[in-house]
């Protein structure tokens, strides 16, 4: 390591000053699943347009032999497991109750012993 290696490179990225209301505008932006930098600060090619989220978390509990088959659908699919279970719930809600009623009937038959 020689003397030059120890000097201060020049601050690869500056941060902009920001005043205490854009900060707080940007904060309650963030908690609405909005991803926004202060936009009176920023020039155009800097600004990022808020994404706006149609989803919220989850937390349910699933036995490991439902996890096993969730990968493994998974996986043959390529779908992402949220997606698995957003496309199931949707085709269980927009089915009829003779549908429904023969899906749950079924899956009852199968999980006794």
């Amino acid at each position: 390591m020689s003397l030059a290696d120890l000097k201060r490179k020049a601050a690869a990225k500056k941060h902009k000053k920001l005043d205490v209301d854009d900060f707080i505008e940007d904060a309650a932006a963030y908690a609405k699943g909005q991803s926004v930098i202060s936009q009176n600060k920023i020039t155009g090619s800097d600004i990022k347009k808020p994404r706006h989220r149609n989803y919220k978390n989850a937390t349910f509990t699933l036995s490991p032999s439902n996890i096993e088959q969730l990968n493994e659908l998974a996986e043959h699919t390529g779908f992402a497991k949220s997606r698995i279970l957003r496309l199931l719930i949707e085709k269980l809600a927009d089915g009829s109750d003779i549908e429904i009623n023969a899906l749950l009937e079924s899956l009852e038959k199968k999980n006794k012993p």
